[in-house]
């Protein structure tokens, strides 16, 4: 199982539901995390980067949005538990 997995099928027990209601699509394995894009009734829409920190066994989570050619990070948090995941990415999200 990849890490990009491993993140997808920790946030889907945490909260089966939580993906839909972001409006997740566009989902990206990228080695060492998940990024998808968040869309749809949501108070943020843009990219959501669930990056998985090896040294500290704990996630790193970057919310940025892409305009032409310019990536633009509104917001990046550091040392996220695993059962947090939902909670904070649905804080930014809605």
């Amino acid at each position: 199982m990849t890490i990009a997995q491993t993140i997808l099928s920790q946030i889907k027990t945490i909260d089966p539901m939580a993906t839909f209601a972001w409006g997740a699509k566009e989902f990206v394995n990228m080695g060492d995390g998940l990024k998808f894009k968040t869309s749809g009734m949501v108070k943020w829409k843009g990219y959501v980067y669930v990056k998985y920190n090896a040294g500290t066994d704990l996630y790193d989570i970057e919310f940025f949005r892409i305009r032409g050619a310019n990536i633009k990070t509104d917001k990046g948090m550091t040392d996220i538990f695993a059962e947090d995941l939902v909670n904070v990415i649905d804080s930014v999200v809605g």
